[in-house]
């Protein structure tokens, strides 16, 4: 049986929170299309495939923390998002030292991600507390 004020509570998030989830499918879309950009070498080709997965993976696991059954399930999606976070920056880092040309465009992501980053460091910090 469905529990309505629990449904409600997740659709009142959901909408909450559906700003943030644009902005990180954005994200993703901007680092796939610098990939596009970029010159298609083994080198950079090894690299699109890991920044493309751990970019859509932010987005795809901050949509799955919004329908977490538990808090500790809630604060584990958060950390996995954190955790592609910063695995994304890395491979932007990578691509600056492969493609230097494109430094303005891979900063301004560099810039965009760790953003987010800051904003899943708190938010685990929140949740965390919350769950004690």
């Amino acid at each position: 049986r469905l529990n309505i004020r629990y449904y409600i509570k997740v659709m009142h998030a959901t909408n909450r929170n559906h700003e943030f989830r644009k902005k990180l499918i954005g994200y993703a879309v901007k680092i796939i299309r610098l990939t596009k950009l970029l010159s298609k070498t083994p080198e950079n080709l090894i690299v699109f495939s890991q920044i493309i997965r751990s970019s859509t993976s932010i987005g795809g696991n901050y949509a799955e923390s919004m329908f977490a059954l538990t808090k500790p399930d809630f604060t584990h999606c958060l950390n996995i998002c954190k955790k592609e976070t910063a695995e994304t920056l890395h491979w932007l880092e990578v691509l600056l030292h492969l493609n230097p040309k494109f430094a303005k465009e891979i900063d301004q992501l560099k810039d965009e991600g760790e953003s987010y980053l800051r904003i899943f460091i708190s938010s685990v910090k929140t949740a965390q507390k919350n769950t004690k």
